[in-house]
């Protein structure tokens, strides 16, 4: 009774969530407002009427004729991150111990090739003609190729009854668009495809079983390609097959159930076992064809309903492609830390890294420096895709920039130490610590304030005018550590003479301080260049626009001058900022300010250690490291494909920090402090953040 229970309640529960996709896609108006960026969540009741009052006002404001939408735009809607748990946990695949069984009674254990054996590194197989069109210096070939191919299918079901084709015939046929020779043609997509081919884990491991027990093992596959390249490519990945059926070769397919009879006639009289991911070729026909056969479903099929699609062509089907081959193939069963870095922060940061190598080669900069903390993940990356560039990782930060720029952003120091603590409540004793300027109280109380005043907006410009009339000891405070900075960097920029200052964004305040200082007040002889993922400062969108303008600083993602629609579209308010920043966070400290210690050598100071999240970082640094390798190596011999755009590397960031659930699940416990020097105080909490930024 309890089993029919559930039975009726899944079925119950699938019913109503095609109803709510129905009624939520199928209008324009409708869509955009339910599915909205940044919404507040809300229970299935405040839904139901949501969903209902849209429908209304959509057809009082013009009915539903006018708001059809496409199925690609509704799919981008609708597509997201698994939230319950890791991505890896959602597939299951037959056990190994189901499919020994399966393989003990058989005698032949016969396996599809493409996305069963071996896996592209593209979502889509058809891909892979952009890479043929470059080679061959066709521009539209990717669509030369698709309709060679249809045709050539076409003309050979009309005069032989089959479509089964070879690809020199698909070239042939393209001839009609494209003047090139088939044979050759036909060479340089069959070598792409070598390249690219990668094995499938899981399968390789049920192979693997078969051969250990001593079955023949065969690939059966509908295919243009030759079986003498099929059979380089299944090598190449590490499968030594004992026969290869290829549709091509005998003008018949699985699809129709003719190749099956071949099978079965090379083996008479034997039990066989076909594997493969096509439901309708590999198990319907098999069946059919009295061969026993098991489902493997189709990676991408498993993994693209929770992929970004926004992106260009082949950029967004690599990446979807080297997600959909790690985790979905069943192999691995991964953290939700890990696979945070893996499937959104790794594209991020492979393709910054990327334009941080072009601008300094294009503008020959001597030395990188990565600044701490955000810098930790990327100098790892940059130094791994590029051992032999010049780079340091320095230390940084808004505390440090404050204090050792007072002697000109005066505004800066009593803006991050003072007005921007208001809403927290912090007495003047708390804001004095914080600056580690207690001669300042005298003067205070002089003012008639108290160390147990509570900074308000009502006394703000007093407090302001009582530290200016004293400035020269906010000065001298501060010269004690920038003697400190100033040696520091003079060894770190050595014999440099132009230097990139790297960092996440979003004033570019890192780099508009250490041009400064490195510049002019210290004049090192080293001229500073920038680079931020991201201009987007919530108190001044236009902070940095004269140096992105004069080429001193360039932004990744979008500034005023870049991708503006995506600029206006990251939502500072909803703490989009903060969720792209958690993606470069570091098990490290914050840096607090330089100093000597009794030696005379520099020393460092830093703040309490925000140990709870140092394990999780860990596991999303390690995925990120993952990603960038498995795309490098995928991909090798097209390293063009690292030239991911700002625009395409900032959807794949978007598709994750504009579902806000994600991060109160995975992040609501991590310590965040977003007020310069106030480490020490009472910590909140992520979680704490998003309710407070959110209950407007």
């Amino acid at each position: 009774m309890v089993h029919l229970s559930k039975k009726l309640k899944k079925k119950f529960s699938g019913y109503k969530m095609r109803l709510v996709r129905f009624l939520s896609t199928s209008n324009g108006f409708v869509l955009h407002a339910f599915y909205r960026e940044g919404k507040a969540e809300k229970g299935p009741v405040r839904k139901v009427f949501y969903l209902f009052f849209l429908w209304i006002a959509s057809m009082i404001g013009g009915g539903i004729r006018g708001h059809r939408v496409s199925a690609a735009k509704r799919k981008n809607y609708t597509r997201g991150p698994f939230v319950d748990k890791p991505e890896t946990r959602h597939y299951k695949r037959p056990s190994f111990p189901f499919l020994a069984k399966k393989i003990l009674v058989h005698d032949i254990i016969s396996f599809d090739v493409f996305d069963t054996l071996l896996l592209r590194p593209f979502d889509d197989p058809k891909s892979v003609f952009y890479l043929v069109g470059e080679q061959l210096k066709c521009p539209g070939f990717y669509r030369y190729r698709v309709l060679a191919e249809k045709q050539a299918r076409a003309k050979n079901l009309a005069q032989n009854d089959s479509n089964e084709v070879t690809l020199v015939e698909i070239y042939e046929q393209l001839q009609r668009y494209f003047i090139v020779d088939p044979q050759k043609a036909a060479r340089i997509e069959a070598k792409i495809e070598w390249e690219l081919a990668l094995a499938h884990p899981y399968v390789k491991q049920i192979y693997s079983m078969a051969k250990n027990m001593g079955k023949t093992v065969i690939a059966v596959t509908d295919m243009y390609l030759p079986k003498e390249d099929i059979e380089k490519m299944l090598q190449k990945c590490g499968y030594d097959m004992d026969n290869i059926f290829v549709s091509n070769a005998y003008g018949i397919s699985k699809r129709r159930g003719g190749l099956y009879e071949k099978v079965k006639e090379a083996y008479p009289d034997k039990r066989i076992l076909h594997i493969g991911d096509n439901f309708t070729a590999d198990v319907k026909m098999a069946r059919e064809n009295q061969i026993e056969a098991v489902f493997m479903r189709n990676v991408n099929t498993l993994g693209n309903p929770h992929r970004a699609f926004d992106m260009t062509a082949l950029v967004g089907s690599a990446y979807r492609g080297i997600l959909n081959n790690k985790l979905c193939s069943g192999m691995e069963k991964l953290n939700q830390y890990y696979e945070y870095g893996y499937s959104y922060a790794g594209l991020f940061v492979l393709g910054y890294c990327h334009f941080i190598h072009e601008k300094a080669k294009h503008e020959k900069i001597d030395k990188i420096l990565f600044l701490s903390r955000d810098g930790d993940i990327l100098k790892q990356a940059y130094s791994k895709l590029y051992p032999n560039a010049q780079t340091e990782y320095v230390y940084w930060s808004r505390a440090a920039a404050t204090d050792l720029t007072t002697g000109r952003f005066r505004n800066e120091y009593l803006l991050r130490y003072i007005k921007y603590k208001i809403s927290r409540k912090y007495t003047l004793a708390q804001i004095l610590a914080s600056m580690r300027l207690p001669e300042m109280l005298p003067h205070l109380e002089a003012a008639g304030f108290s160390a147990e005043t509570v900074v308000t907006a009502e006394i703000y410009e007093e407090l302001v005018a009582c530290f200016i009339k004293h400035w020269d000891l906010v000065e001298a405070h501060c010269l004690k550590s920038e003697q400190a900075a100033q040696q520091y960097y003079r060894e770190k920029i050595g014999d440099a003479k132009k230097v990139c200052v790297v960092d996440v964004g979003w004033a570019a305040s890192g780099f508009s301080a250490l041009r400064y200082l490195i510049e002019d007040r210290w004049q090192i002889g080293c001229e500073v260049t920038g680079a931020v993922a991201g201009a987007n400062y919530l108190h001044d969108q236009n902070i940095i626009e004269a140096p992105l303008l004069n080429g001193k600083m360039d932004a990744y993602f979008f500034s005023q001058r870049k991708n503006r629609d995506l600029k206006q579209n990251h939502h500072v308010g909803r703490l989009y900022s903060v969720f792209i920043e958690m993606m470069l966070a570091s098990p490290t400290p914050s840096f607090t300010g330089f100093s000597y210690d009794d030696n005379g050598e520099v020393a460092f100071s830093f703040d309490l250690p925000e140990t709870e999240g140092y394990g999780y970082i860990k596991d999303i640094q390690q995925g990120i490291l993952d990603f960038i390798a498995d795309y490098t190596k995928a991909f090798a011999k097209y390293p063009y494909l690292c030239n991911i755009s700002g625009a395409d590397a900032y959807e794949a960031c978007r598709f994750v920090i504009a579902r806000i659930r994600y991060f109160k699940r995975l992040f609501g416990d991590y310590p965040v402090n977003r007020a310069v020097g106030s480490n020490g105080y009472a910590m909140e909490t992520l979680k704490d953040l998003i309710e407070r930024e959110y209950a407007g």
